[in-house]
């Protein structure tokens, strides 16, 4: 700890499950809000989707015309590899990130997403047959401290590392179970600063409860990652990732500017009061009145 920061940070919008729509893509995508993507999961069921269906599902981060990295979730390395290499055919697509840290007991239940932490030393196999697929260092790995003890990443992260096919590793602090608990900045710091140790061989990007330039500097500071991933805490500053390098507007008008723009993409009803509850939260007279307004339409 006490590192200096990086020359160049990585600094990634964070994937958000029932907010990142195409709408929402094209929205952030006019103003400018980001110069990367990482879309949603798209979860893997069954056979691999055909290459339209798939381009449909991300169409508005393709058409942005910035790099974007597609996140898929499923239990079958074979099917998840397929559907990666037809959606690195799509113009735009840079690479393909396996979920493998979402806390949602529906996901966890079915054995992907973080359920695929129960298993500590399976990871890492995983990811190498889901690679054969795949072109060379084409495949990054989002994940958390582990199932429900932070001790397994000492297992997990050196195999992934050692295995030779990831590119990047996405790290969130926290463990499954510990879901969205609130934050405890030594317990932040100290986990990623560990993590950080056990894989000095590839890139890892620290992500959860970074609300601000000046928190994620010191957290580099303090743990010596490669960059940051920022997600809820963007909705409520749209201008947060551009922050770290030019002048932008104020939160506040920036959640302004940001929900307009998502009116005029198209979202309504109620995604567009989802939107107004993640950029001022339901205690803000913005958000009363969308919901007055579109309880009355």
């Amino acid at each position: 700890m006490g590192q200096s920061i990086p020359d160049k940070i990585e600094i990634w919008p964070g994937p958000m499950e029932g907010v990142g729509s195409n709408e929402f893509a094209r929205a952030a995508a006019s103003l400018k809000l980001t110069g990367k993507w990482m879309t949603p999961f798209i979860r893997i069921t069954g056979t691999a989707p055909s290459l339209p269906k798939l381009r449909k599902q991300i169409s508005a981060y393709l058409d942005s015309g910035l790099p974007v990295t597609v996140q898929l979730m499923g239990t079958s390395a074979h099917q998840l590899g397929i559907c990666g290499r037809k959606l690195l055919e799509l113009p735009g697509v840079t690479g393909i990130n396996l979920n493998a840290g979402c806390p949602s007991a529906r996901v966890v239940k079915h054995g992907s997403g973080g359920g695929m932490l129960k298993y500590p030393h399976r990871l890492s196999d995983f990811c190498k047959q889901m690679a054969e697929y795949l072109p060379e260092k084409k495949l990054s790995i989002k994940l958390r401290a582990g199932f429900s003890d932070p001790d397994d990443m000492e297992i997990f992260l050196p195999e992934l590392c050692a295995s030779g096919v990831i590119s990047k590793i996405f790290f969130h602090y926290r463990t499954v179970a510990e879901s969205y608990l609130p934050s405890t900045l030594p317990f932040r710091r100290d986990r990623i600063a560990r993590a950080v140790e056990l894989c000095k061989t590839v890139p890892l990007i620290a992500n959860g409860d970074i609300v601000s330039v000046e928190d994620a500097n010191e957290l580099l500071r303090q743990t010596g990652a490669a960059g940051v991933m920022i997600a809820r805490p963007w909705m409520q500053d749209p201008y947060l990732l551009r922050r770290f390098e030019m002048a932008v507007p104020d939160a506040e008008t920036g959640r302004e500017i940001f929900f307009a723009a998502m009116r005029d993409s198209g979202i309504s009803g109620g995604a567009l009061i989802e939107a107004a509850k993640m950029l001022w939260g339901i205690n803000d007279p913005h958000f009363r009145k969308v919901l007055q307004e579109n309880q009355t339409d």
